[in-house]
């Protein structure tokens, strides 16, 4: 089992605090590489603990046997949990037992309308989204998804306190931007 730092027990803390104060939806901000499935992980155990069953879902297969590898070392009872991807979810809907916590990684996706369509079938049930992005292209937020949002640590202060490696970023411009056509949301086209 893996001993969360500090600053990732206080996300676990923070977030159990939200939703004991009855936020149907967290949305936790964390950084790329600050341990985010460790704190899902940390999470789903101690649900399971209670003989809750959680509901985890993401956007791609790679990323389900990511957070599988994660739960397994963290002693999460598998026997509670249902780990999917987002797609197997929604057309699996009336199958899956009703969770009593559904945990979303990758959680700027949450706008898109197969996740719509599980948190509507499960309404009244508590959802936590995880991300190091919070925000789309389009500008819409999500506070209609997610009450409340708890911040992690910065990448800098990560960096700062030897969490994450220091980086020299390197680039040059690949083409025109000009030429680049935007769609409805905000996002690029393949045009």
């Amino acid at each position: 089992m893996l001993k969360l730092f500090p600053y990732q027990r206080k996300l676990v803390n923070q977030t159990r605090d939200a939703l004991i104060q009855k936020n149907k939806g967290v949305l936790i901000v964390s950084s790329p590489g600050s341990g985010k499935s460790v704190v899902i992980s940390e999470i789903a155990r101690l649900t399971t603990k209670k003989n809750n069953r959680v509901l985890f879902f993401v956007h791609r297969q790679e990323l389900v046997k990511q957070i599988k590898s994660s739960f397994k070392e963290q002693n999460v009872n598998l026997n509670l949990c249902i780990i999917m991807t987002v797609g197997k979810v929604a057309n699996r809907l009336n199958e899956i037992p009703k969770p009593d916590l559904i945990i979303v990684d990758e959680s700027q996706h949450s706008r898109a309308k197969t996740y719509l369509k599980i948190f509507d079938f499960f309404k009244d049930v508590p959802k936590l989204g995880f991300t190091g992005t919070p925000w789309r292209l389009s500008g819409k937020g999500f506070k209609d998804i997610y009450s409340k949002m708890i911040e992690g640590p910065s990448v800098k202060w990560l960096i700062n306190n030897q969490k994450l490696a220091p980086f020299t970023l390197y680039g040059y411009p690949l083409g025109n931007d000009n030429l680049l056509k935007k769609g409805s949301t905000g996002d690029y086209t393949h045009q």
